[in-house]
C-alpha cells in the first residue's frame, strides 16, 4: 500500500508539487484550501502526511474567526503538516510552526530537500509516543518498544525475540532501504561480512507473521540491497 499524502493547494507549485509526489510513488489527494474545513473522508484517515501549499501571503491576516477555524483544523490532525510558502520574513515562518505547523519549507521549491523532509517527518511521526508507552506504528502494524508486543490489525503476532528485534531495526528504519551487513551488525552483533543466509531466513519467517493473508505487505525487498519495511 502506497504512503498516503494530502495535498491542499492551487496553481503552478502545488501541481508541481503533485507531480514530484507523485513520481516518487506516493498517492496523493489534492484539495483546494476551501475543502480543508469540510469533515475528513474515511478513507483520509490513513493519511499519513499533510502538505499545506500557501501561495497567499496574507493568509495569517485572516479575520480572528478564520484564524481560529484554520489554527482548530491544524491542531486536529494527528498526521504531520508541511508548510510551504513564497519566499517570506523569519516571522511568518514562525507564525505557522506556532500555528502548529511541524515544519515549513520556503520557495523556491528544492524537491529532493523536499522529499528529505517528508521522509523524516514520517519517520519522527511513527515513532510518536502515545499514553506513555513508546509505540511505532506503520499503517496497521504497532510495534511497543517497551513491552516487546507487536499487533497488526488488532491480532498480537508471536514473535521471537530475534524475530521481535529484526522488525524494530527495520521499524525504526522505515522507509530505508537496510543492506544485510547493516542487519547483521545492528541484529546479529556481527562486525564484519559473513556468508550467512540467516538475514534472508529470518526475514522469511518474519513475513510469514507480519504480512501472511494480508492484502499490504509491508516488508519489502530492494533488489541487489536488502530489506526495507514500507510505511
Amino acid at each position: 500500500m502506497k504512503t498516503a499524502i494530502m495535498l491542499a493547494g492551487t496553481g503552478e507549485v502545488a501541481r508541481r508539487i503533485e507531480h514530484i509526489l507523485q513520481e516518487e510513488g506516493y498517492e496523493v489527494r489534492r484539495l483546494d484550501w476551501s475543502e480543508l474545513e469540510k469533515p475528513r473522508e474515511p478513507d483520509a484517515a490513513r493519511e499519513q502526511l499533510i502538505i499545506l501549499v500557501d501561495r497567499d501571503t496574507a493568509d495569517l491576516q485572516r479575520s480572528v474567526q478564520e484564524r481560529m477555524i484554520l489554527k482548530k483544523w491544524i491542531q486536529g490532525n494527528v498526521p504531520p503538516i508541511l508548510v510551504i510558502i513564497p519566499e517570506a520574513s523569519p516571522q511568518q515562518v514562525i507564525d505557522w510552526l506556532d500555528f502548529g505547523a511541524n515544519d515549513v519549507m520556503e520557495e523556491p521549491l528544492h524537491p529532493k530537500v523536499m522529499l528529505a523532509k517528508i521522509r523524516s517527518l514520517l519517520r519522527l511521526f511513527a515513532t510518536s509516543s502515545y499514553d506513555g508507552e513508546e509505540i511505532i506504528v506503520v499503517q496497521d502494524l504497532k510495534i511497543n518498544l517497551r513491552s516487546r508486543r507487536v499487533s497488526r490489525a488488532g491480532q498480537y503476532l508471536n514473535l521471537t525475540p530475534k524475530e521481535y528485534e529484526l522488525l524494530e531495526y527495520l521499524a525504526t528504519h522505515l522507509n530505508e532501504a537496510c543492506t544485510r551487513s547493516d542487519i547483521l551488525r545492528e541484529v546479529w552483533g556481527y562486525d564484519f561480512a559473513m556468508d550467512t543466509n540467516v538475514v534472508d531466513v529470518y526475514i522469511k519467517h518474519l513475513r510469514g507473521k507480519v504480512d501472511k493473508g494480508r492484502d499490504a505487505k509491508l516488508i519489502q525487498t530492494v533488489r541487489g540491497v536488502g530489506y526495507m519495511l514500507y510505511g
